[in-house]
């Protein structure tokens, strides 16, 4: 069985985990993005003494490029990484304890300034980045900063914006570890089912390989058992040696385990090869065909079988293999006008029709029709590439 182990590789080791980071680093990213540059317009447009603009000029510059910077790298890396998270805390650090030269008096009460909301959004962005044991402290150092910057510029209500950092902190604190517990819950989850599906297929992929054997074993040594055993051929005839030789050599190739061959083969080739080996007087109409290896295997030993059947037990020393090609099927008969059977009284333990037929045709997305009665049985295989 040659099997490829590559189907159990997956994108991501943690999808859900990997899916939440995306998320947020595009939430992130494009809320950081939105803020800055509102955050900037409105610092310029709400400058009024004792803003010095020899400050606000260079700050409103830096903000705006680090901003850019941030957003890039959230989107590129499609996660919020640690090395602009720090320094995204540092440059908002620095806009704080500066407040004296960047925010009007007016606009420092309640928390109002340009700097107060790049500090609610750096806040929230490191809890979307870190965990709650990074997350908090660096959201805590934010706010301290924030509450020092207000104290030196002379404003007294600083205490009531420190308030509302620290609820901003453990609401965004809070939700992410919410999230972050689902998320690895829902891995779990995948993983379990990853687990299932691996041993699905295995199960499958081997009992496709025994059913193969199988009906290999089916159509070499025991039909040849099978035809001695009814007396259909002499134990000391050349043509029993001819065919012991050939499922032997089978058997041999089976047990070898050999890679099969790539590539397209003619299906009517495969077909021709069947007559010499069939013991009887076939009339074959084929039409030149190519088809995948293993569909074409699946013909040439489904048909095998048929003809097998003929021989066996038709009651007839003729046949008919016929294979027309349309556009949207290969059709391949054989046909008979022996005794015929019921197909509906065959028992399900009878391998023949089941697997070495009906089975080889399913595993290539094939169909089989059997129609069978007093005046023969025609056996039709197709395939719709």
């Amino acid at each position: 069985m040659a099997f490829d182990w590559r189907i159990f590789r997956t994108s991501h080791r943690n999808p859900a985990g990997s899916e939440l980071d995306r998320i947020t680093a595009y939430c992130g990213g494009a809320m950081r993005g939105v803020v800055g540059v509102v955050a900037a317009a409105a610092g310029l447009l709400g400058a009024a003494p004792p803003v010095s603009f020899a400050w606000l000029g260079p700050a409103i510059a830096i903000e705006l490029a680090w901003t850019a910077v941030f957003v890039w790298a959230a989107l590129r890396r499609r996660r919020l990484a640690s090395w602009p998270m720090a320094c995204d805390i540092a440059v908002t650090i620095a806009l704080c304890l500066t407040q004296a030269h960047l925010v009007s008096n007016d606009a420092l009460p309640g928390g109002a300034s340009w700097v107060a909301a790049v500090t609610t959004m750096t806040i929230v962005c490191a809890n979307f980045t870190w965990r709650p044991h990074l997350g908090v402290p660096a959201g805590g150092v934010v706010a301290l900063a924030y509450l020092a910057g207000v104290g030196l510029a002379g404003a007294t209500d600083g205490i009531v914006t420190a308030g509302i950092h620290l609820v901003q902190i453990t609401a965004t604190a809070t939700l992410m570890t919410l999230l972050r517990t689902q998320s690895a819950v829902a891995d779990d989850e995948l993983g379990r089912l990853r687990n299932v599906q691996r041993a699905e297929i295995v199960r499958r992929e081997r009992r496709a390989d025994e059913r193969a054997q199988n009906r290999r074993v089916h159509d070499t040594a025991l039909a040849t058992l099978t035809v001695i055993g009814t007396g259909g051929i002499e134990k000391t005839s050349l043509v029993l040696r001819d065919r012991a030789a050939a499922d032997l050599a089978d058997l041999e190739h089976m047990a070898a385990t050999a890679q099969p061959p790539a590539g397209p083969v003619l299906l009517d080739e495969r077909l021709r090869a069947l007559i010499a080996r069939s013991g009887l007087r076939i009339k074959a109409e084929l039409t030149r065909c190519t088809v995948p290896w293993e569909v074409g295997e699946a013909f040439a030993g489904a048909a095998a079988e048929a003809l097998g059947n003929v021989a066996r037990h038709a009651g007839v020393d003729t046949a008919l293999l016929r294979m027309t090609v349309a556009p949207d099927e290969v059709l391949v008969e054989v046909v008979d006008e022996g005794r015929g059977f019921d197909p509906g009284r065959v028992p399900p333990h009878r391998y023949g029709l089941r697997e070495s037929i009906e089975g080889r045709m399913r595993g290539v997305d094939g169909s089989t029709e059997i129609t069978s009665g007093p005046g023969g049985t025609r056996v039709a295989l197709g395939w719709r590439p």
